[in-house]
């Protein structure tokens, strides 16, 4: 049985927009879980949007996910399938959200940091409290315009990645097993978290990011 869950987060406006006063395009209501798009601007009526939570501006990354991800967290270690997607516009905070800051070194995470690093913690803290015998492997892709990069490709590889006809050639496949599994992705064994901050981070700096009118780089 498939479960889907819709949370909506609002970011707080930028440092740039609050300089340009510029104002807010929406508003939440966390407790009725609305969301708000007001176009009094443009003389339309404004339009509201149920989610299954909202996350307004002043939402802190923590609490957003405990409330929404480490469920999910929970439900991986006990087997099952599961996905977190960020959807949204360029400059909307999908990177802040998932990613956020990150460091290397033990010790507690930042408060901003996102999704991944918090998941990452997570399971390491369960999987050292319940003393289990694990191995853990790390692989990162990007989907861009229907073709997808191995973000951890070696050395070797990666150096073609600009060059779509020298690109080593990703295949989604299915597995047999109702899922789906991708040959040829780089899998790494890590041991710790910073190992894996370093990989997401390293990944992170190969991702392709497109101007658009809405700001000059995909966030």
């Amino acid at each position: 049985m498939m479960r889907f869950y819709d949370w909506c987060m609002v970011r707080p406006l930028s440092v740039e927009e609050q300089k340009a006063n510029v104002q807010s395009a929406v508003s939440c209501n966390d407790t009725k879980r609305e969301v708000t798009v007001l176009n009094s601007l443009f003389k339309q009526a404004d339009k509201t949007f149920t989610f299954d939570t909202v996350f307004g501006p002043k939402s802190q990354q923590r609490a957003i996910y405990d409330h929404a991800v480490a469920p999910i967290v929970d439900d991986v270690l006990e087997g099952y399938n599961c996905t977190v997607f960020a959807f949204g516009q360029t400059g909307t905070g999908k990177t802040y959200t998932m990613e956020g800051e990150m460091m290397q070194q033990v010790g507690e995470l930042p408060t901003s940091a996102g999704v991944m690093p918090r998941a990452v913690r997570h399971i390491f803290d369960i999987l050292e409290a319940q003393k289990a015998d694990y191995s853990m492997k790390v692989t990162f892709l990007e989907l861009y315009n229907e073709e997808i990069t191995d973000l951890l490709a070696s050395e070797d590889q990666s150096r073609f990645l600009e060059d779509r006809h020298k690109r080593p050639t990703l295949s989604l496949m299915e597995d047999g097993k109702g899922g789906s599994v991708i040959r040829g992705l780089e899998e790494i064994v890590v041991y710790s978290p910073g190992e894996i901050y370093s990989l997401l981070q390293h990944g992170s700096t190969r991702r392709r990011t497109a101007d658009t009118a809405l700001n000059m780089q995909s966030r």
